[in-house]
């Protein structure tokens, strides 16, 4: 078995109910795959773990990767050879933290957020590194 876990940005605003259909449809797609995981949402960010047999994790991230409801697609963690899965239950749960009902998530809802801004730092350090490189580099050669 092979887990994914990603998180992306909305490319476009979803709304409470569209979130709904989209988390209905995906657990319908996966049960037929044998796939299981859980779908957060917060403040335009997904949040998703996708595990399952190999060639179906692999085909529905592929899917994910192409859909142009994604952007800044940041992929967490591959797991091959997984024994256990962490959501089995769930063909998909999806979870939008945004609406009233899931305050008591608030932890989680500021993690997903963090995923990203840490993402913004990291990107900023490497640049400077490069700059830093290639300006004594070109100054030294």
């Amino acid at each position: 078995m092979k887990r994914i876990k990603y998180v992306s940005r909305f490319a476009t605003p979803f709304s409470e109910s569209e979130l709904e259909q989209l988390g209905e449809q995906a657990s319908e797609k996966n049960k037929e795959r044998e796939i299981t995981g859980v779908l957060l949402t917060s403040g335009g960010i997904f949040y998703q773990v996708i595990e399952g047999p190999e060639q179906s994790v692999d085909e529905i991230f592929s899917t994910i990767g192409n859909d142009p409801r994604h952007t800044d697609l940041l992929v967490l963690s591959v797991e091959e050879g997984v024994d256990r899965r962490l959501f089995p239950d769930w063909s998909m749960r999806a979870v939008n933290l945004d609406a009233p009902a899931h305050v008591r998530l608030l932890p989680i809802k500021i993690l997903m957020e963090a995923v990203f801004e840490q993402q913004q730092h990291i990107d900023k350090m490497v640049w400077a590194i490069e700059r830093g490189l290639r300006q004594e580099f070109s100054s030294n050669s």
